[in-house]
């Protein structure tokens, strides 16, 4: 999905190291870029700090996190000005580092500074639904649509197979960052739910109070829907959420058209993360969407991040926080594997199925989603970087302006399973460590649901479940074990 470098557009991933080779630009040039400064003395992790005898108690991991925090915020901040360098985004939660918009001479200047690690270029991201984006220029229907009537409150095929519609845990003082398109805060059946929500990319009229009355205001549609999936209230209108008592947040770092550049979505995730130590307990990500990707992701382990992905790094960081980061597997029909941030073992990945009989045992699963293939670190079956499958096809959830629409995609998979991961941090509280994520994800994956066979367009490999063109190994998100 990345597209060649060009002028204030930045897609593929291209390093540019100490020492390594320059942009080729002429001076007139800009760079939209995101830089690593370097950092040997704040991990991230609980785990490599004490490792470094420095003042880091598991008994009170927030306050080293906040106090570390605002350090590298102080570095970052110091080293932009003395650079003369305005930078869009400071990250200091998830990353030591900034993104800005620097010209040929700027470039050279940071690939010489000593305190500099890397320099990478920005790349886009879009949103992960099966369906073209949907963005509308009549601001006159779209106005005259509050006026319509809601619908009867529907339970959607996310909480009827999950099981979650029945169970006593609603999300209650869970906090659920939709990192997405933004969200339409005046929806009847999500309003009640928001919280403290942010933007880094604007809604695309924010002079306008009817369509984008907020900053964080959804101009495409996809957020909205994503986070109706997640916590659309119990209130006998549009639809039901998996999570119908937990608080929404909205994070805008994707375009009306659908694009997300990066720089956004790692200051959504670095701001996600600064909020979430604010309300001191561990908390969910929900990112349905991604790109081709393919740089060696490296590994999140106990200590830290290991490898040379600096996005990789910056989810890590934030796992490694507290934050439970559930995203969507992708809509190629290929290996998940080949596509960010869905290959980061730092997150649960979720494909998207249509139906499962359980008179049969079979599962049907979406053609356009993508699957995994081979080991993983959470489960005995073969599902490779994909942890767990949730429904995602036509699912009913909540339309910009009023009432309900349906959509496909991957997208709608991951926000039932980001639901769910706000179900077990209720009942089973977690340590504002890597752990949290950890044990989220094993609850869900050893209490998933196992088909028997699985049909891909309706074709179905009878002598190996796994041993077809798509191979899914996954389980089905399966909540019921919460009420057990």
């Amino acid at each position: 999905m990345y597209q060649g470098f060009t002028k204030k557009l930045t897609a593929s991933l291209i390093v540019a190291a100490l020492g390594g080779a320059t942009f080729s630009a002429q001076a007139e040039q800009e760079f939209d870029i995101i830089v690593k400064l370097k950092n040997q003395n704040s991990p991230f992790s609980i785990s490599a700090a004490q490792q470094q005898n420095m003042k880091a108690s598991s008994a009170n991991p927030v306050a080293y996190h906040k106090a570390q925090a605002n350090i590298r915020k102080n570095q970052v901040n110091k080293f932009v000005s003395q650079a003369g360098i305005q930078p869009k985004f400071v990250y200091s939660n998830t990353y030591y580092g900034f993104a800005a918009t620097v010209n040929q001479s700027q470039m050279n200047a940071l690939q010489r500074n000593p305190n500099v690690e890397a320099v990478y270029r920005d790349k886009e991201y879009h949103l992960l639904d099966s369906q073209k984006t949907r963005f509308n220029n009549n601001y006159g229907a779209y106005k005259n649509r509050r006026q319509l009537v809601e619908w009867p409150q529907s339970v959607p095929q996310g909480p009827a197979d999950s099981g979650s519609v029945n169970s006593s845990y609603k999300g209650a003082g869970q906090n659920v960052y939709v990192i997405d398109s933004g969200i339409d805060a005046d929806h009847k059946d999500i309003a009640g739910n928001l919280g403290l929500s942010y933007a880094p990319e604007f809604c695309f009229r924010p002079g306008d109070t009817e369509l984008c009355p907020y900053p964080y205001s959804d101009d495409n549609g996809h957020g909205t829907h994503v986070a109706g999936t997640i916590g659309a209230l119990d209130n006998d209108i549009d639809s039901l959420g998996v999570a119908p008592e937990a608080t929404i947040h909205a994070v805008k770092v994707c375009s009306a058209a659908g694009s997300c550049p990066g720089s956004a979505i790692l200051a959504g995730l670095n701001w996600s993360v600064f909020d979430m130590l604010g309300h001191g307990q561990p908390a969910v990500a929900n990112l349905s969407l991604g790109g081709g990707d393919d740089e060696a992701a490296g590994t999140c382990t106990e200590e830290g991040y290991e490898g040379d992905h600096f996005v990789a790094e910056a989810y890590c960081n934030a796992a490694h926080q507290g934050m439970v980061i559930v995203v969507a597997a992708g809509n190629s029909s290929a290996d998940a594997a080949g596509f960010s941030p869905a290959k980061f073992n730092s997150t649960i990945a979720v494909s998207s199925y249509v139906s499962y009989d359980a008179d049969t045992g079979e599962a049907a699963f979406n053609d356009f989603s993508n699957w995994g293939e081979g080991a993983n670190d959470w489960s005995s079956l073969p599902s490779g970087v994909i942890t767990i499958a949730a429904p995602g096809n036509q699912i009913e959830s909540l339309n910009r302006t009023h009432a309900n629409t349906r959509l496909s995609g991957t997208s709608m998979a991951s926000p039932a399973v980001a639901g769910g991961a706000a179900l077990v941090l209720e009942k089973y509280p977690q340590s504002m460590d890597f752990s949290a994520l950890q044990n989220v994800r094993q609850m869900l994956v050893d209490n998933a649901t196992i088909p028997l066979s699985v049909v891909i367009d309706n074709a179905t490999d009878t002598d190996d479940v796994y041993n077809q063109e798509f191979p899914h190994a996954e389980g089905l998100l399966n909540l019921e074990f919460l009420d057990e």
